[in-house]
């Protein structure tokens, strides 16, 4: 609806998960250089994933439309992504799962320890 009613060039999606780095799908490949440079810029390292079809699949439901997880133990943040695409209809879209990277453990060179805000710089 949102996507629809506002026309938005580029939609970014973030959820939970990662690392120390930032996983990121993208639909777009320019979109996708574009937060990849941000990233290096920034100091916010991403890594891009892929969005491989049969994923989607895990998604299916014998009584709904569909799951919002996936079926099986496997491919938790792909099928988290390949369930926001089926609602999003633009083609510029990134999702970011930044949960485990948006809290340090340690300081860093350009980071303090705890909530790091990452990775707001790139965005």
């Amino acid at each position: 609806w949102y996507q629809r009613r506002v026309r938005e060039a580029v939609v970014s999606t973030q959820s939970t998960g990662g690392g120390e780095c930032s996983g990121t799908y993208s639909t777009c490949e320019d979109l996708w250089r574009a937060l990849e440079n941000g990233g290096r810029v920034s100091g916010d390292r991403l890594w891009r994933m892929p969005l491989f079809a049969e994923y989607g699949d895990l998604l299916k439901s014998p009584t709904a439309d569909v799951n919002n997880i996936s079926s099986t133990p496997y491919g938790g943040s792909i099928t988290a992504a390949k369930f926001l695409e089926r609602f999003v209809k633009c083609d510029s879209w990134a999702h970011l799962d930044i949960a485990g990277v948006m809290d340090s453990t340690q300081s860093s060179s350009y980071l303090p320890k705890g909530m790091s805000g990452r990775p707001t710089r790139t965005l």
